[in-house]
Parts: structure tokens; C-alpha cells; sequence
């Protein structure tokens, strides 16, 4: 069998609380292993945990900068729909009063803008149902 390798391991002296180095001496004794190899391993595993994470972190905040840059020309688009839909809205709204108030102006009852109120209240209450299925 081919021998493995060692890695030159540099001596650290780490200063524990008393129940903190007890654990520590009683995991060790759980798994059969030096104290200073348990220690070792745990803050082995500690890094790689951190740099995974910081990883992870680099990697979403580089994907976040992309969608953003990549869903931008979307977004400037959906805005200018949006305020021609706006506009197109209200020139509708203002000729349907106006059409009212110039076509049954003296026939009317109610004023051509409670009849635009009420017309508008009932389309309002009509989005709000639910899609009837054909």
C-alpha cells in the first residue's frame, strides 16, 4: 500500500473554557482520538463550512446582478405599457363622459358624471368576480 502523503501541520496553542475543553475531552474519548486531532478536524470542517458559505454568497449576489441587468430592459418596457394603458384609460374615460353629458345632456336624470360614477362602480365589481368557466 502506497504511503499518503502528510501535510506539514504548523502547531497552534488555543486557550478553551473549562466546559468548552471537557466537551471537547469527552467527544474525543467518544470517537477514540486525540484531543488535538477531534479540535483540528472541527475547525477544519468550520472553515470549509465558512468558505462554502461566503462561496454561495459571491455567487448569489453575481447572479443577482445579472437577472437584474438581464430583466431591466423588461422592466423599462412593463413601465411604459403601463403608462400608455394609463393614458389610453382616462382619453376612454373623458370621451364616455363627454359623449354622455353632449348625447343626453337635458334627457338625463342624474348628472353625466353620477352616470359615469355608477357605470364605473359596476365595472369595478365586475373584475372582482371570479372567471366563469365555458
Amino acid at each position: 500500500m502506497a504511503s499518503m502523503q502528510r501535510k506539514k501541520l504548523k502547531p497552534v496553542t488555543i486557550r478553551f473554557e473549562e466546559d468548552a475543553y471537557n466537551s471537547l475531552q469527552v467527544l474525543a474519548k467518544q470517537r477514540g482520538e486525540p484531543l488535538a486531532v477531534l479540535a483540528r478536524r472541527m475547525v477544519e470542517e468550520a472553515l470549509t463550512q465558512k468558505q462554502a458559505i461566503e462561496g454561495i454568497d459571491l455567487i448569489s449576489a453575481a447572479l443577482s446582478k445579472v437577472v437584474r441587468r438581464e430583466l431591466k430592459p423588461v422592466e423599462d418596457r412593463m413601465a411604459k405599457l403601463t403608462a400608455k394603458s394609463a393614458v389610453a384609460g382616462a382619453t376612454s374615460m373623458y370621451l364616455n363622459y363627454f359623449v354622455i353629458q353632449q348625447a343626453l345632456g337635458p334627457k338625463l336624470t342624474k348628472s353625466a358624471k353620477e352616470v359615469y360614477e355608477t357605470a364605473r362602480v359596476k365595472a369595478v365589481a365586475y373584475l372582482k368576480e371570479p372567471p366563469v368557466d365555458e
